[in-house]
């Protein structure tokens, strides 16, 4: 596969994360003015997390770091820096829920004690202090739901011929 190859699959990937967590199709580009998003050969990890945290402050978009395991490619690892209520929230570990009524995924730390993080359709990142499942079990099903639906959206641009731009630090991960 070629560099340009790579880098328009990393761009439909990361445009079928933002559709997940957007709600619709067409607007990556409006989703990345909002939201960093960077695709890294690494897990996130807290001591990474922290070193964006003076970006994070500064422009004020929340920071989504995801990592694709080469064990399983198709569940990304998700880290999470946001400025919310005065103080910074970094999670090392969010799953994608998506429950049956939903028009976008919510990401919700592994612990299910934290609450979830949600998207409005403004693009503007909150905070719900309930998960919508309370143990890893509970939530297994939206889980699924919401990583095929990964899949399926990126599969639908790809038949489409949907080309998407790089966002700034997936060009420079």
């Amino acid at each position: 596969m070629t560099e340009i190859e790579q880098q328009k699959r990393i761009a439909s990937y990361l445009a079928a994360f933002a559709h997940l967590l957007g709600g619709k199709p067409g607007r990556f580009t409006e989703f990345r003015d909002k939201v960093d998003i960077m695709l890294s050969g690494s897990a996130p990890n807290a001591f990474g997390l922290m070193q964006f945290a003076s970006r994070v402050q500064t422009t004020g978009r929340p920071l989504l770091w995801v990592h694709q395991p080469a064990e399983c490619p198709t569940v990304p690892q998700i880290g999470l820096v946001a400025q919310m209520g005065g103080g910074m929230h970094y999670i090392e570990s969010c799953m994608l829920c998506l429950t049956g009524e939903d028009d976008r995924a919510t990401l919700v730390p592994d612990g299910f004690n934290l609450g979830a993080y949600r998207f409005d359709h403004k693009l503007n990142l909150k905070h719900i202090t309930e998960a919508p499942a309370s143990t890893f079990e509970a939530a297994d099903g939206d889980m699924v739901r919401a990583y095929n639906r990964l899949i399926a959206i990126q599969a639908e641009q790809w038949e489409r011929g949907d080309t998407f731009d790089l966002p700034h630090l997936a060009q420079a991960a």
